[in-house]
This record gives C-alpha cells, sequence and structure tokens, in this order.
C-alpha cells in the first residue's frame, strides 16, 4: 500500500515559506543548477534544462503523490534555495529528503534548519511517514550539524557516484519513534 502525500501548496514557518514551484521559478531554478556558488562544494551540479524542468513541472512530475519540489523563500523576501522530497518505491512510507540553499549569503542562517524541521513535522503529523531519509557528503558538517540538532541517527557511511562525481557521504535516518522523542519538534516556533 503506497502512502499517499498530499501537501498544501504552502507550508508556512516563522521565517520562511515553502511554496509549489511556478513556470516564473525555472530561470532562477536552470541558474541555480549551473552555478558554482549555488551548489557549493557538497552537492553536484544538477545542470538542469529548462525545456526539460518545464515540461516537468507542467506535467505534475514535481509535484505528484510520490515527489515534490518546494521553493524556499523568506516570508515577504525572495527564494534562498529549494526543498525537495520523494517516496522511493521500494521503501513503504519512507520520504527521502534533500535540501538547498543556493543562495551563499543566505546559507549559515538557520534556513535550511527551518525549512527541514517544518517539512519534516508535515510528513509525520499529516501524512504519516514512518521514517525520512537524508544523505549528506562526509565534509558537509553544517548538514551533519543540522541533522543531529533535528534528531537522525547516522545510519552509515558509504560511496556513491553524484551526477558522474564519485562522493563519500553519510546515510541517516529518523524514524516515527525518534521524532515523537525529540524535542525539537514539539515547538514549532523556536
Amino acid at each position: 500500500m503506497a502512502t499517499m502525500i498530499t501537501l498544501p501548496r504552502n507550508l508556512y514557518t516563522n521565517r520562511l515559506v515553502l511554496r509549489k514551484v511556478h513556470t516564473k521559478d525555472l530561470d532562477l531554478l536552470v541558474h541555480w543548477s549551473t552555478t558554482p556558488d549555488a551548489y557549493g562544494d557538497f552537492l553536484s551540479p544538477e545542470q538542469f534544462d529548462r525545456l526539460e524542468m518545464e515540461q516537468r513541472l507542467n506535467s505534475d512530475l514535481y509535484w505528484s503523490s510520490r515527489e515534490k519540489l518546494f521553493i524556499i523563500e523568506k516570508r515577504h523576501d525572495r527564494p534562498v534555495g529549494t526543498i525537495h522530497y520523494w517516496l522511493p518505491a521500494d521503501k513503504m512510507a519512507t520520504a527521502t529528503v534533500a535540501v538547498k540553499i543556493a543562495e551563499p549569503a543566505e546559507r549559515n542562517k538557520g534556513y535550511g534548519t527551518e525549512a527541514q524541521k517544518f517539512l519534516l513535522i508535515y510528513l509525520f503529523e499529516k501524512e504519516k511517514i514512518r521514517q525520512v531519509e537524508m544523505y549528506t557528503d562526509l565534509d558537509n558538517h553544517p548538514q551533519q550539524r543540522c541533522l543531529r540538532k533535528l534528531g537522525f541517527s547516522l545510519i552509515e557511511t558509504l560511496t556513491y557516484d553524484d551526477r558522474g562525481i564519485r562522493r563519500t557521504g553519510n546515510y541517516y535516518r529518523l524514524d516515527r519513534r525518534q521524532y515523537q522523542q525529540h524535542a525539537i519538534y514539539r515547538y514549532h516556533y523556536e
């Protein structure tokens, strides 16, 4: 039995809006996918093709029951990155999440942690996901601190191919029990 995700078009946090990607965002997403500053040292360049992205957007591949791509936007301001989740076909009630704060000046301000926290609250509380998985480059210490703060456990270190670049990274998991026991999820506006 597949889990059906029915997120609202927007999720609001204290400082952010996680919103559905629109056609007007495509040029920015393509720019972020090809600009070294946007993906930094820990992510591989996505090299999105605008036409292909537009087709995926128009066919709801970025907004389906199994996958959602959000723009992370500062409230009453501008986009700073993306957060994306998908439900792997081989893992029942498991979501995989990836976050990117693409504007270098907006990193280390807690936006990634805030976006992940509120998406996790929604996935666990409203959609009854059993566990969430995240992967991070071995040298991405800020994201590793974030994942520990959010209650994730390090499962294993592995080597993987990321868009043609060989990387070593950590695989983290947060299950429903860990989520329910972690204090950070009890206080939504900290």
